[in-house]
């Protein structure tokens, strides 16, 4: 694994605007998070999305969600910082490089 990895691993967590008394899509700024996370889907550049929470659409624990998007670490973090909820501050989102295994 000698050369940078091209893709990362954006983990979700809640932020300082975040009410916990409120379910994810209830949040300010959901709409517009969701439809972000669509464009980066539809764009191919999410190769996953998807939130973690329990059947009520609460927390579970600290962690809202987890992407991978097909940039390097860099790249990723500019695009995440363009999500209106992160804007807004109901998420925070930290990108890890990723080093994908590929089949052979």
């Amino acid at each position: 694994m000698d050369q940078l990895p091209t893709t990362s691993l954006v983990l979700v967590h809640p932020g300082p605007g975040w009410d916990h008394s409120q379910p994810l899509a209830a949040q300010r700024n959901a709409a517009g998070h969701f439809a972000w996370i669509r464009r980066q889907v539809d764009a191919g550049t999410a190769v996953v999305a998807g939130p973690i929470w329990r059947h009520d659409e609460r927390l579970t624990g600290d962690l809202v969600g987890v992407l991978v998007l097909a940039l390097p670490p860099g790249k990723a973090a500019d695009l995440t910082a363009t999500d209106p909820a992160v804007i807004g501050g109901q998420l925070t989102m930290t990108t890890h490089p990723y080093h994908q295994v590929q089949p052979r």
